[in-house]
């Protein structure tokens, strides 16, 4: 999941690279991308910390 992060992130440097028409598309998959990771922190984070508790 990390790589696909990587991998939008790398396309929107391209695309404000070589198309800076397209920067409303880049700016789309960096914010994308960035929810991608926060989503996959709060979720490692919640199941660790309810995981080490004893229901």
């Amino acid at each position: 999941m990390e790589f696909l992060q990587l991998l939008m992130l790398f396309i929107a440097v391209m695309l404000i690279w070589f198309r800076p028409a397209n920067e409303k598309l880049a700016w789309c998959l960096t914010i994308v991308a960035w929810f991608s990771v926060v989503f996959m922190y709060v979720g490692h984070v919640s199941t660790a910390i309810l995981g080490s508790m004893n229901l």
